[in-house]
């Protein structure tokens, strides 16, 4: 993998000059990439990889179409810091270097959007599920291209339901944490499933075992945990290192390679955890994800965990891939960058790296389906679908 470097802003000057020429002089077009570099390199990764493999892609076809000639696709990854704050000042300059759409993990949606928006540059959120931030008609330059947390928060509680639990919950003060904090007590509500406990954590926290401590304490049979990976690991460790044996779930982050590979001492502490997610392949078949899949390995190579010879399917890298190519669709139709490039976003739809379409509507920025989330469960490292759920016994395997 590539090293990432912060750029400062004068060698970003230097690096990004030639993006700055009048759109249709057949100069560049420049995609930035927001993206937590100095704290969440899997995320940072995918978003990254994904868009630059659309980007070769594009380019190899003479880059895109507008305003009268092509155009160079650049991708530029810049770090917010997972800090809304960073985030804002990577959209300002996105904006002064004429950017023509800034993908982003979701870090400070609302802080981006505030810039963004005069300057009508599209925003694709990568990862952050958080049902607020996403507001057609506040917020119009904001969409998102990953599985929302209400459909997930809604999957997961009548999953666990039908199991009648005794549930406990820990979620952490990030903006994901918060998000899906409110999610999931508005599904549990909906379901009528009390929570045994409710212990929301800090961020930066290292160590949580007061937290489990408190959960078991309140006779739950179930963790729920919503947070960073890094917390998903210190919760699953607490649980077991004090001999609970909980069922554990959690959010997405829960197939970040982090997990794992902080409990790769004790294998057996993993198995039976359980995520909720985004199917990785379509009604199609398997067959489109495969051919992303050979592209992506071409181009990359296997990601390993770093444990055993467990690999990591480059799942959601498909996100950013299918925001670049989807840019280069509507960029293409409406002819230049800004206003027209809006309006374009909104009727235009392709058929993105696993055979499922993308594209949104004057008042929908979701792309994707609320139907089209599963569960998955490790053993040895790996996960699979789970096979007591109609929607993931359905679906294959993918190689690990």
């Amino acid at each position: 993998m590539r090293r990432f470097a912060l750029l400062t802003a004068a060698a970003l000057t230097a690096s990004l000059a030639a993006c700055a020429r009048t759109p249709g002089s057949g100069g560049e077009a420049l995609i930035v990439v927001s993206a937590p570099l100095s704290s969440q390199q899997w995320v940072a990764r995918f978003a990254e990889r994904g868009a630059q493999l659309a980007a070769d892609q594009l380019n190899a076809g003479g880059g895109i179409e507008y305003g009268g000639s092509r155009h160079k696709v650049v991708v530029q990854v810049l770090d917010n810091g997972a800090s809304p704050q960073q985030a804002a000042s990577v959209a300002r300059t996105a904006v002064a270097r004429r950017a023509v759409a800034l993908i982003t993990d979701g870090t400070g949606a609302q802080a981006v959007a505030a810039v963004t928006g005069p300057a009508q540059l599209p925003v694709f959120v990568v990862f952050e599920g958080g049902q607020g931030f996403i507001d057609p008609a506040k917020r119009p330059t904001l969409f998102r291209l990953a599985p929302a947390n209400k459909p997930m928060a809604t999957r997961l509680a009548d999953y666990i339901s039908e199991k009648q639990p005794k549930v406990a919950l820990i979620t952490d003060d990030s903006s994901y944490g918060r998000d899906g904090r409110s999610s999931l007590q508005a599904a549990f509500i909906r379901d009528e499933l009390p929570l045994a406990a409710d212990v929301p954590v800090s961020a930066s926290a290292d160590d949580l075992s007061t937290a489990v401590n408190k959960a078991r304490r309140s006779g739950a049979d179930t963790l729920v945990v919503w947070a960073r990976a890094a917390l998903v690991a210190e919760a699953i460790r607490a649980a077991r290192a004090s001999g609970w044996d909980a069922a554990i779930y959690s959010s997405p982050s829960g197939e970040d390679p982090l997990v794992r590979q902080r409990l790769a001492e004790h294998p057996d502490w993993v198995d039976g955890f359980t995520f909720v997610s985004f199917r990785v392949t379509s009604e199609t078949g398997p067959e489109p994800f495969a051919k992303y899949r050979a592209a992506y390995v071409k181009k990359y190579g296997e990601d390993k965990l770093g444990v055993g010879d467990v690999l990591v399917p480059p799942d959601w890298s498909m996100f950013s891939y299918d925001a670049t190519k989807l840019l280069a669709a509507a960029l293409h139709k409406a002819g230049a960058p800004g206003q027209a490039l809006m309006r374009a976003l909104d009727d235009t739809v392709i058929t993105g790296a696993n055979g499922d379409e993308r594209g949104y509507s004057p008042s929908d920025r979701e792309g994707v389906v609320p139907d089209d989330m599963y569960f998955g469960r490790f053993k040895d490292m790996r996960y699979a679908p789970v096979t007591d759920d109609v929607l993931s016994t359905s679906l294959p395997l993918v190689p690990q």
